[in-house]
């Protein structure tokens, strides 16, 4: 005997072969694309690609968000969440930062001890001016001498 196989029943069949979908709303956990994203460590466009491809229920959050249903089969296990202990790279960008810590407090003395330079060069130049203004102020004008006073020395 042969059943007539309706696009549901395909579906459920596909379901229990391939693990990728599920034809209700159970086994599924929902989460925005770029949730799913984190989990599965693939692009948000490949989820949403995966998600219309694979038929996976979508809703809308309370924050207006599209959730989809990710199927539990295919959600990765012992895949820890990334926290500080497990972010790759980690040792070295502590130590970056701390170069980069180090280098920042050396630039900070050099800045205070530019700005202390400047304030000192500022008291210089304005000692100088004061001292060339009053210089200029005891000069007492030259007056020029006549042509006829040059030629014969009179004064």
């Amino acid at each position: 005997m042969r059943k007539n196989i309706t696009r549901d029943n395909f579906r459920f069949i596909m379901v229990k072969i391939t693990g990728d979908g599920m034809a209700d709303d159970t086994g599924h956990r929902f989460m925005t694309y770029e949730d799913a994203a984190k989990l599965l460590r693939i692009k948000p466009d490949s989820v949403r690609r995966r998600a219309a491809s694979r038929h996976w229920p979508k809703r809308q959050g309370n924050d207006r968000k599209a959730r989809v249903g990710i199927p539990t089969s295919i959600i990765p296990d012992g895949i820890p969440a990334l926290t500080p202990d497990t972010i790759p790279y980690e040792h070295a960008l502590r130590e970056e930062l701390a170069t980069t810590k180090q280098a920042l407090a050396r630039m900070e003395g050099q800045a205070e001890a530019t700005t202390a330079r400047l304030i000192d060069l500022a008291a210089d130049r304005d000692a100088w001016k004061a001292q060339a203004e009053r210089l200029a102020s005891d000069l007492r004008p030259v007056v020029p001498a006549s042509l006829w006073s040059r030629i014969f020395g009179g004064n």
